[in-house]
């Protein structure tokens, strides 16, 4: 038996030298064919604009990137938020050039439209181009110079989590609206809630939904309920991705009053609320579109964490156009070597990940534990935002 157990020993050690051999020239041959794909350097300002010093009262800070294109969709989410917000914004020129200071000042005259009590609870940093930018080409199709002038969405995502002032985040896409009163309920109403996700390796998941393009953008789940009867309204790229936000289950949303708990699945992309305590970063190698989100809730699973979905509250965006970074990346005049690039780096990015934790049997998942509010409270809130309590809530937060 003890000869056996050391030739399995022995055959397994073997085993393991062959697959580290094998990956270590597997990246190599990935290299030479689709160029090193490392994380690169940026010049960036932290803080260009940042809220004034106090005390911090908000116990969640929204966290997300965009381009100056986007800048419309960026007041939109933030005075739905109305709370901290910390945003990345990418300049497409370099540093200290003309065409970044004209960028800068564009941005500037954005700013001043935003209501005093948004700008007040703002941060934005900047992130500058490397070389021409952006919109400048010369790069040769395909190759990893072009994959390098992407859309540097991770570095602008790290950026924009490093400069959030409260332990709790946001993670959030700049289409995205949260609906309304989202922060304050948190507060409010559900601070055991937020208490846990400061004690512990929960996620908490702000179910997000695709609204069509000429219907009104849903502030409470009533209205949000009312546009999925109709057809006009959807859970997030159901049609061509369910895994991203399949696992959510929006069916059991649509009636569940108190946050419960789903395991994750390959691909589950959800926008969460987390402390920063553990969040791991964003693997800044991928560039452009494809897999960013995706690999980092993976290795939100794989550092233990908990799914658990928040109920009543959702995010929502319009449909629109693709980005400049998916036409770029994915687009009919894209080179089929990006996609393959980030589908190898995604596949060594697994490769490299711990594995995940097998997922708790459903007879023993924890719940959370109870907001102080009580359970009359609970039903209240709920009535009021499935409409019960005077019509759809379209001005449950004010607006």
């Amino acid at each position: 038996a003890a000869a056996a157990a050391a030739a399995a020993a022995r055959d397994g050690g073997a085993w393991l030298s062959i697959e580290r051999q094998w990956a270590r020239r597997k990246a190599e041959a990935e290299d030479s064919f689709f160029g090193r794909m490392t994380p690169l350097a940026y010049a960036t300002v932290q803080g260009w604009l940042a809220p004034p010093e106090g005390d911090m009262s908000a116990r969640v800070t929204l966290v997300t990137q965009c381009s100056l294109d986007r800048l419309p969709r960026l007041r939109a989410t933030l005075e739905a938020w109305r709370g901290p917000a910390s945003v990345a914004v990418y300049i497409d020129a370099p540093r200290g050039s003309a065409a970044a200071a004209e960028r800068e000042a564009a941005l500037a005259q954005e700013r001043r439209h935003l209501p005093a009590a948004v700008h007040t609870q703002l941060s934005i940093s900047l992130l500058y181009a490397r070389g021409g930018g952006m919109a400048e080409g010369g790069a040769e199709p395909g190759s990893a110079e072009e994959y390098d002038s992407l859309y540097p969405i991770n570095a602008l995502r790290n950026l924009a989590a490093g400069e959030a002032r409260t332990e709790l985040v946001f993670l959030l896409d700049v289409d995205f609206v949260p609906s309304a009163g989202l922060l304050r309920e948190l507060q409010q109403q559900r601070p055991a809630l937020l208490d846990t996700l400061a004690a512990s390796r929960t996620a908490l998941v702000v179910p997000a939904f695709e609204v069509d393009a000429a219907a009104p953008m849903p502030r409470v789940q009533s209205s949000l309920s009312a546009l999925l009867r109709r057809g006009a309204a959807s859970s997030f790229h159901e049609a061509h991705f369910r895994h991203g936000h399949g696992p959510t289950d929006a069916a059991r949303w649509a009636t569940a009053s108190a946050p419960y708990e789903v395991a994750f699945e390959e691909y589950y992309e959800p926008y969460i609320i987390a402390s920063r305590a553990w969040l791991p970063k964003y693997d800044e190698r991928f560039r452009g579109y494809g897999m960013n989100k995706v690999q980092h809730l993976r290795a939100v699973a794989a550092a233990g964490a908990r799914f658990v979905v928040l109920p009543l509250h959702f995010a929502a965006a319009h449909e629109h156009a693709k980005s400049a970074a998916w036409t770029r990346t994915l687009g009919p005049a894209a080179h089929p070597m990006h996609k393959m690039r980030i589908a190898a780096l995604y596949a060594r990015f697994k490769a490299d990940a711990p594995p995940l934790p097998p997922p708790p049997p459903p007879h023993t998942r924890a719940p959370l534990a109870a907001t102080p509010s009580g359970p009359a409270e609970t039903a209240r809130s709920a009535k009021k935002h499935r409409g019960d309590e005077g019509g759809d809530g379209a001005g449950a937060d004010g607006s």
